[in-house]
């Protein structure tokens, strides 16, 4: 449907593990080797609600200890919901445990999309890639949309594209770079700006989470919008072992540069600086003009 993403070049960083990207899934060519694992008073934590979580997932596909640890992680977690009090593993992002476990698959748009139809065609201005991401999602999805990722080219900017029509077609927002506090009352300002109810509306927190860090949030934010997290490496590398740092990214798409500028400074993925200088200045000159 969308044929200039047909060629897309990916700039994966991985320690000695190939990993394929396809359609939007991270499936490991092999799994590391068996080693011990405990999930870390995870049972006892919950069940005594030492941190109440509500709604949260498992998202530790590319930082997980092995195949094996991810899968007993959603296996326990989810087996043992109806003795947690008033939290609730709903999902994984693992599409395959998702299945066999009969879960739901959880997950959003990924940053690639947004790089690849906003940046990848020649005729689109790359500061309105979320637009061009936004509008051909609900093109092919109608009102079935789920949640929307907000740091590809930074939140601001995102939300100059956010407006009435897709703020209210989005079930919610994910976070995922930047301080998550100051984010999420910028996200439930936006939507009081647009007469939206931000309850009737969802912030998916899913940076570098624990669960005392999502509780902090849940309390920060309760009975002012809904909230979900998703919960990767404390989960499926619950281990004295240092979890691996797997990023990918696209780098170019039909021959031309691509690159993603999040709310965190210094996360860039490009192998042309002037490319991101120029997206830099395209992004600043719209939030400063564009009104």
């Amino acid at each position: 449907m969308y044929g200039f993403l047909n060629l897309i070049r990916l700039n994966v960083v991985l320690p000695s593990i190939e990993y394929v990207f396809l359609n939007g899934l991270y499936v490991s060519a092999f799994h590391l080797p068996q080693q011990p694992y405990i999930l870390k008073e995870f049972y006892r934590v919950l069940c005594r609600s030492s941190h109440t979580l509500l709604a949260y997932s498992e998202f530790g596909l590319r930082r997980r200890l092995s195949a094996e640890a991810q899968e007993l992680a959603v296996q326990e977690l989810v087996g043992h919901n109806k003795d947690y009090k008033d939290s609730a593993c709903i999902g994984t992002s693992n599409v395959y445990l998702a299945k066999k476990w009969n879960v739901t698959p959880v997950g959003t748009m990924a940053h690639e999309w947004i790089m690849c139809t906003g940046q990848g065609n020649h005729k689109h201005n790359p500061a309105y890639s979320n637009w061009y991401a936004l509008d051909a999602w609900v093109k092919e999805y109608g009102v079935l949309n789920g949640i929307a990722l907000t740091d590809t080219i930074t939140t601001d900017c995102f939300l100059k594209d956010f407006q009435l029509t897709y703020s209210t077609l989005f079930s919610g927002v994910r976070h995922d770079s930047g301080d998550p506090f100051a984010w999420g009352e910028k996200l439930i300002a936006h939507y009081e700006s647009l007469g939206i109810d931000p309850k009737r509306k969802t912030l998916l927190f899913s940076d570098s989470l624990d669960f005392a860090r999502a509780d902090e949030l849940r309390k920060a934010f309760r009975d002012r919008v809904t909230v979900a997290f998703g919960i990767g490496t404390y989960i499926a590398n619950d281990t004295c072992e240092e979890p691996l740092n797997i990023v990918m990214k696209t780098t170019a798409c039909n021959g031309m540069d691509v690159a993603k500028i999040s709310d965190t400074p210094g996360k860039e993925m490009c192998k042309n600086a002037d490319y991101v200088d120029y997206l830099t200045r395209c992004i600043r000159w719209r939030l400063e003009h564009d009104r």
